[in-house]
């Protein structure tokens, strides 16, 4: 063989293996491009669907922010704001529930009332108890609807009061401040009615559990309606 053939082999072999690295680049290349469009596929794809359920709080994460939020940054913007309104909300419910209402701790109460108030058992005909409640508490608090009142009578027995059809409005106490409300009452001097001597009277105030014990302090007797459908003797809400 020619030193010339030799030297027109060699450079044959030398252009195969040039075109064939160049194919291998290519391919490489080619595969890292299909690889970055696959990973943003579906991260790009779950968004939208995402960034939809969670508008309408089908597909919510626990802190209320929607699943797909963390596709962009407009969906994080909206979650972030969607949160805080949330959170604002749930604060402002709670506030205004637990601090705003008058507790029995916070309050007093007694018999009377600047505008009188004081039955007289001695008649036959309805009369007006009246009972104040002051807020004792360093902020103003308020009261809304019916008081519970039972009258416990010498004997030992019960009576819980209904209440009245007058519909209640909201009070607020200042601190030092005070409002009332009435008990109506029907009186009996008859020897032969059937009848409650009343020794000790629970009020309980509006929305709370525990209640005020005030002694009775206008003797006589009460007409015992308690079975009544329509009673004689009933609460009245506060301040009504």
């Amino acid at each position: 063989m020619s030193n010339t053939t030799l030297r027109h082999g060699r450079k044959a072999a030398a252009a195969s293996l040039i075109a064939v690295a160049a194919l291998a680049l290519t391919a490489c290349n080619g595969t890292k491009s299909d690889a970055a469009g696959l990973g943003n596929s579906p991260a790009g794809s779950a968004s939208a669907p995402a960034a939809d359920s969670g508008g309408s709080g089908d597909n919510s994460n626990s802190d209320g922010t929607a699943a797909g939020s963390t596709g962009g940054s407009t969906g994080a913007k909206s979650a972030a704001a969607a949160h805080g309104s949330t959170a604002g909300r749930s604060l402002h419910t709670g506030a205004g529930s637990a601090d705003g209402r008058c507790t029995t701790g916070g309050l007093q109460a007694g018999w009377g009332s600047e505008g009188g108030g004081i039955p007289d058992m001695k008649s036959d005909s309805q009369q007006t108890a009246a009972v104040w409640l002051k807020n004792i508490g360093k902020a103003s608090c308020t009261l809304y609807g019916f008081p519970g009142v039972e009258i416990k009578g010498t004997d030992g027995t019960t009576w819980d009061l209904r209440r009245s059809a007058k519909k209640p409005a909201p009070v607020t106490l200042k601190p030092g401040a005070h409002t009332q409300f009435t008990i109506e009452l029907l009186p009996t001097t008859g020897q032969d009615d059937k009848k409650v001597d009343p020794g000790l009277v629970t009020v309980t105030p509006p929305n709370e559990k525990k209640p005020f014990v005030l002694k009775w302090p206008y003797g006589g007797a009460i007409l015992d309606q308690s079975a009544a459908t329509r009673p004689g003797t009933f609460v009245n809400p506060v301040n009504g």
